[in-house]
Formats: C-alpha cells, structure tokens, sequence
C-alpha cells in the first residue's frame, strides 16, 4: 500500500480538528514519501498545510465552512510534540488576560525547548528559550500573571489593570495555589497578587 494510501487510511481514524506532523507518518515511508503523500492529500482538499511540516485535518461547520485552529492550539501541539512546556508571554498574555484589546501578529511563547519561529500565514508563532524558573508555575492563570505584568512593568499598573487582574483571581478558585507560586515572580509583582488575594479574602471573610 501506498504512503498516500496508508495515511489516508489513518485519517479515518482521527479526529476532525487534530494538528499533524510530517513526523506523525515516517511509519508509512520515507521523508520523501511522506511529503509527497501528504502534499496530494492536501491537493484533494483532506488536509490542510499550516507551515513547514505541520498540517490541519480540517474540521468543517456546514455554515462557517472550515474551522481553523487557533495559534495557541498549534502551538500547543507544537510542545505536545516536542515534549516541551510553553507559558505565553509578551502582548500575547496580555491579550489572553484581556489587559489588551490588541491581536500581536507575532504570538511569544517561553519555552525550555529549542527556539524557533514558525510563519503560518501573515503571523508567526515565537518560541523563546527561557530558564526553569520562568516554567515552574502549574497554574496557567499564574504564568499569565507574571508575564503580563512583566510586560506592562511596574510604573504602567493602572486600576483598570488591577481590576481585570482581581476578576481573574476571583474566578480561579485556586488563590492557594497562586500565593504559592507567584513566589517565584519579581518582588513587585508578588506584592501587588498578593495584595488583591487578600483583599479579595477579605471580601468574603
């Protein structure tokens, strides 16, 4: 059979939505092999090529038409893949916390992994190697903490800021787990979370 053919029966199998590697199939053929069986099944429309190796099986809405994954979807299976942790930084984090209102065009993610940058359409996806420290944090809301004040430094806190930052704590239900490991942020930065997670204890005491 095939690379065309066994990969096409593979894709029976997925799920719509899923990001694939070229490294996915070296099973079904050689580099080469793989390539140009991938690049024919991109031609018959059953996937579509995100950037340089990686590709979309498109998951279609009957209205929309084809529902394309979000930069940080690929990202993340860019780590998954790479066995690597990625914590968003930069505007990007900002923009998760909705401290921003602005789509950066080029998405930063630190990682402990090798850095690289990858085009997919007008944007690109930044990895940029970084310490441990800057990786510890379990807590996704913590990560985007710390990064996003890192971004905006100290003197450009504002109380609109503070306020978005306190909902967020709010709706964690995890202020325990954030206390902890906010330990490892710049002083300033762990006065002004702990400082809202007490008042927000406060609030409900």
């Amino acid at each position: 059979m095939t690379a065309s053919k066994e990969i096409e029966k593979v894709l029976k199998n997925k799920s719509k939505g899923e990001i694939l590697f070229i490294s996915d199939f070296f099973q079904y053929g050689n580099y080469d092999a793989v390539r140009k069986a991938l690049q024919r099944l991109t031609e018959k429309e059953q996937l579509i090529r995100i950037a340089n190796g990686i590709y979309y099986y498109p998951k279609i809405d009957t209205e929309i038409g084809v529902l394309y994954p979000s930069i940080e979807t690929i990202a993340k299976a860019i780590a998954k893949r790479d066995k690597a942790r990625i914590v968003p930084t930069g505007n990007y984090a900002l923009y998760l916390l909705g401290l921003s209102e602005q789509i950066p065009m080029n998405v930063v993610f630190l990682t402990d992994a090798s850095p690289r940058k990858i085009d997919i359409n007008n944007r690109q996806i930044v990895f940029k190697k970084t310490s441990p420290k800057n990786l510890l944090s379990k807590n996704t809301l913590t990560n985007l903490l710390i990064q996003s004040l890192k971004t905006l430094k100290q003197e450009n806190v504002n109380e609109h800021h503070l306020k978005i930052i306190k909902n967020h704590l709010k709706q964690s239900g995890n202020l325990k787990q954030i206390k902890q490991e906010i330990s490892v942020a710049p002083i300033w930065i762990q006065k002004i979370i702990t400082q809202l997670i007490k008042d927000i204890e406060n609030e409900v005491a």
